[in-house]
Parts: C-alpha cells; structure tokens; sequence
C-alpha cells in the first residue's frame, strides 16, 4: 500500500456563476474521511455490544454469585473485551451485527493499545456528550478516531479503500 488513509484526498466539482453569468466548473480538494458519520448507528452498534455481556454476565450469575451490579460487569466488559475484539477481528459484535469495522491509518486492524486507547476515549467522549447533552462536541464527537487515527468504516467499502490507496 501506497499511502495512509490520512495522506488520501478526495475531490468535488462544484458549479459557480461568474460576474457574466456564465457557470465555470471549480475543483475542490478534501481530506478524505471514511468514518462511518451516524452516531445512531456507532451508538447502535456499542449498546448491541452492552447488550451481548450483559446476558453473559446474567447467565453467568445465575450460576456464581455476583456481589457487583450485572451492568457495571458488563460495562467493564465492554471497554476490556472489545479492544481484544476489535485486535484480532477487526470487529465487536454489535459492528459484526451491523456491518461495520475498525481500521488503523494502513486499513488494518489496530493494536490492542491503539484500539484500548480509542475505547477508553469513546467512553469518555459518551460521558461528556451526555453530560453536556451534545453542546462541546458539535464539531468533532468522534475524536477518539482521530487521536488514535483510526477508521470505523462499512466493511463492505474496505475493498474500495485499499484500492483508493494502491492508486495514490
């Protein structure tokens, strides 16, 4: 591969009028981003995950005695289990579920400390959203990507990026 995901650029063709009325065509050159942009679907995709270890930690209680509330163990889950997940697969279940995965600046999968580093962020950045209902973070809620430079991208466009990277 080429080049970083960062390094690639993306280019839009916009129609402007001149002073005679005429329509010339501009060129546009952007930072290509291939972050998954809904947070619907990102938040969807880490409470389908919450879900998955909280019937586990369930099932498991039934079986050994938990002094410890069941959504705490499987919030802790969550934040541990997933970086391991997403090192190895490149995917947790809820982005398996829905068709989404987590790549590092070269399309592969993170290291375990980068994708650990991108999880605690993701909580800390979800503490702060709630918290101030949205207001700090209306540019940029997914710094945690950025920090760790790495993707959430549809799995099904990985393809269309390492060849977008191959060409550059």
């Amino acid at each position: 591969m080429a080049q970083k995901i960062s390094e690639l650029k993306t280019y839009k063709t916009v129609n402007r009028r001149n002073r005679n009325g005429n329509y010339k065509a501009m060129e546009f050159e952007f930072k290509y981003n291939p972050n998954i942009k809904s947070f619907n679907f990102r938040l969807l995709s880490k409470l389908l995950d919450l879900l998955l270890y909280y019937c586990i930690v369930y099932v498991l209680a039934k079986f050994f005695t938990f002094a410890y509330p069941h959504i705490l163990i499987a919030t802790l889950g969550l934040f541990t289990i997933n970086p391991v997940l997403e090192t190895i697969t490149g995917k947790t279940f809820g982005k398996l579920l829905i068709g989404f995965e987590v790549v590092d600046d070269h399309c592969k999968k993170p290291s375990v400390l980068k994708s650990f580093i991108k999880n605690i962020l993701q909580l800390l950045n979800l503490v702060i959203y709630v918290f101030t209902e949205g207001v700090i973070w209306e540019e940029d809620i997914y710094f945690h990507n950025t920090i760790t430079n790495t993707y959430t991208i549809k799995s099904k466009s990985k393809k269309e990026i390492i060849a977008m990277m191959n060409k550059a």
